[in-house]
């Protein structure tokens, strides 16, 4: 029993040690990970710039658009919609050219700039505002909790505010989510909205904050409009 003794204990100590050394690294490794960090040394061009599996077609769209100024000087709230999005618009506008006989998009450029810029600006507001700047917003209860109404850099209406999810049974109590919602017809405001989730928000690089949208919706508020612009110049 006693060289039991005499032999455990110092294993005991040496893994005590390298539990110790391996806990103090992987408390390191998520301080200077930064995955939590919502700031961003650099523009916002240079942030998504930084995340090409997600924008590096939205860069390209940004620059086609003749809005890297924007992008890299104004104080804006960018509601950044992913390249899987612009796929889908894209499989889209192809499906009603096709349609009409005309010549499919192949590459971005096939589209104007000008039409690019028009839609791209859809998703720019004035101002750097988070989540927590944001009003609560329930679709189901607009009277009660109405968002705000903002004008994107386009001139076109949308409504902006925070969903909050029930938890445990009791409203309101759960996670918070931002809300971009289009409405395509102001002298109507409550109806036929189009809603995209944002799913992550408060990223901020230099003057600005950048909100990520769900990838499950095409590019374009409402991508008919952005399709027939297409179509009239083909």
């Amino acid at each position: 029993m006693n060289y039991f003794r005499k032999i455990s204990i110092p294993w005991l100590l040496i893994l005590f040690a390298c539990l110790v050394f391996f806990a103090c690294k992987k408390d390191q490794y998520y301080f200077d990970g930064g995955k939590s960090n919502p700031f961003f040394p650099g523009t916002t061009l240079e942030y998504l710039k930084s995340n090409p599996r997600s924008f590096d077609t939205i860069v390209n769209i940004i620059k086609i658009a003749g809005m890297e100024r924007q992008f890299n000087e104004d104080t804006l709230t960018f509601f950044a919609p992913q390249d899987y999005a612009v796929a889908l618009l894209i499989k889209q506008v192809n499906s009603t050219l096709f349609t009409y006989g005309k010549d499919t998009v192949k590459t971005l450029t096939d589209i104007d700039g000008l039409i690019w810029r028009r839609y791209l600006s859809n998703y720019i507001f004035k101002g750097a505002n988070k989540l927590n700047d944001y009003p609560q917003i329930d679709v189901g209860a607009k009277a009660i909790f109405p968002g705000q109404n903002y004008v994107a850099y386009s001139g076109d209406v949308f409504n902006i505010g925070v969903r909050y999810a029930d938890a445990g049974g009791v409203k309101y109590t759960g996670y918070r989510q931002l809300l971009l919602s289009y409405i395509p017809n102001i002298s109507q405001p409550l109806d036929n909205w189009v809603s995209i989730p944002i799913t992550s928000s408060d990223v901020q690089p230099k003057h600005a904050v950048v909100h990520v949208l769900s990838t499950d919706f095409p590019f374009g508020a409402d991508p008919q409009n952005l399709i027939q612009d297409v179509l009239l110049t083909k």
